[in-house]
């Protein structure tokens, strides 16, 4: 960490056309309360990016949105304090070394509807993980029924690479539409990680990682203001019935699936997927983000079984429910069949614990509509109190349900 208040860009002022002096002040509590008194920000993530708003905060840290200072580009900074990071939540890194968990299942990620990592900086208190901002903001007025959807065939998603926490929402949205770019060229390799660190991989292939550029920047703003939250929660909530239509239930849920069928397929489970942890922008696209709680093994040897449970209690497994030792690809999927009702119907499937506990999925037509006959074994299939019988991932994401290409000529 750079120990001086400044870090200050010096140009020869007898050149041609030569540009002002700037001096990019790292005093943290410039940007946010949320930074101790007389804490400094890494010196090179000042002259790289600008920090904006306050985004939400978690168990391990707190997030802020930031310009790319050359690139003009929007991204979300997520800043985790070390010493909150549990000692199950930290993985070896081959190059770098003790990373938090998050910070390198992010790192390797490629899958369209999962954040990516662009940026890692460290000081002596803080990993910021600098990820892409992704969405664009809701209203009241808005009309969900009027987005014109594709049909609902899904492309293949492709297969990359793996502990837990308390977790919540930490990542939202711009009060306008983010221009975070879809090729990153700010990304610095992981073995500079004493500045900053990316690696972002397509398919199996970690490719040549650029090195992000300095420029110069409008001086900091004095004013901290909190960026409200736009994720799929608040978008269900604003839709007119409180639920979305079964055309965009089901083509935000194929994107989810296909999330999660990527992450399975490398030993990885979420293990808090949830409303909250998906933003979404104006045309239904999503992204799952805050891997706080995640947890990876070898895909090709057998799934592990787990104690302890650091999810959301609303999603939880009948077999947590029970206090029993679960496996996290099974429990991923039970989450799935809650979205899947909060998605079609704004609601629980279960009326209380016991019903999750039994898997007797109730939904009132009165409260939360009619869904087909498709969509509710769909449900039931991944909400199976026995996690033996319950659905795979690959089994749901081949459900009926969801490979049928047959576009609703209404989403009304």
């Amino acid at each position: 960490m750079q120990s001086s208040n400044l870090l200050q860009l010096q140009f020869d002022s007898t050149a041609e056309h030569a540009p002002p002096r700037f001096h990019y002040n790292s005093e943290a509590r410039l940007h946010s309360t949320q930074f101790p008194e007389h804490h400094q920000l890494n010196a090179q993530f000042v002259a790289t990016y600008q920090l904006e708003d306050e985004l939400g905060s978690g168990g391990y840290g707190f997030v802020m949105t930031a310009y790319h200072r050359t690139e003009g580009h929007e991204v979300a900074v997520k800043f985790i304090i070390k010493d909150k990071v549990p000692e199950h939540a930290w993985m070896q890194d081959e190059v770098v070394g003790r990373l938090p968990t998050e910070v390198v299942l992010l790192s390797y990620i490629n899958h369209e509807n999962i954040v990516k990592c662009l940026d890692l900086f460290e000081d002596n208190l803080y990993f910021y993980l600098v990820q892409e901002l992704h969405g664009s903001p809701w209203n009241c007025a808005h009309k969900l029924s009027s987005i014109q959807l594709p049909c609902q065939s899904r492309p293949m998603s492709s297969t990359s690479t793996p502990a837990l926490s308390p977790s919540a929402s930490e990542v939202s949205l711009p009060s306008s539409e983010p221009g975070t770019p879809h090729m990153y060229s700010s990304i610095r390799p992981l073995t500079e990680l004493n500045h900053g660190h990316s690696k972002s991989a397509p398919e199996d292939e970690i490719p040549k990682l650029l090195q992000s550029h300095l420029s110069l920047s409008t001086p900091l703003r004095p004013e901290i203001s909190r960026r409200p939250s736009h994720d799929l929660f608040e978008c269900i909530e604003q839709s007119e019935d409180k639920r979305l239509t079964e055309a965009q239930a089901r083509y935000v849920f194929s994107q989810v699936v296909d999330a999660v069928h990527y992450l399975d397929s490398h030993g990885i489970a979420h293990r808090d997927i949830k409303d909250e942890n998906l933003v979404i922008d104006k045309n239904l696209k999503i992204k799952l983000i805050d891997f706080g709680s995640a947890t990876a093994v070898n895909p090709a040897e057998p799934r592990p079984h787990y104690k302890m449970f650091y999810g959301t209690a609303a999603y939880a497994s009948s077999e947590i429910l029970l206090k029993k030792n679960y496996q996290a690809a099974p429990a991923e999927v039970w989450t799935l069949g809650v979205l899947l009702s909060y998605l079609l119907a704004g609601i629980s499937p279960f009326p209380t614990a016991r019903d999750a506990v039994d898997g007797h999925i109730f939904i009132s037509e009165k409260v939360g509509g009619k869904i087909s006959e498709q969509a509710m074994d769909l449900m039931q299939k991944c909400l199976d109190r026995n996690h033996e019988t319950r659905a795979t991932i690959a089994e749901i994401r081949a459900h009926p349900w969801l490979t049928s290409s047959n576009c609703e000529a209404s989403h009304s």
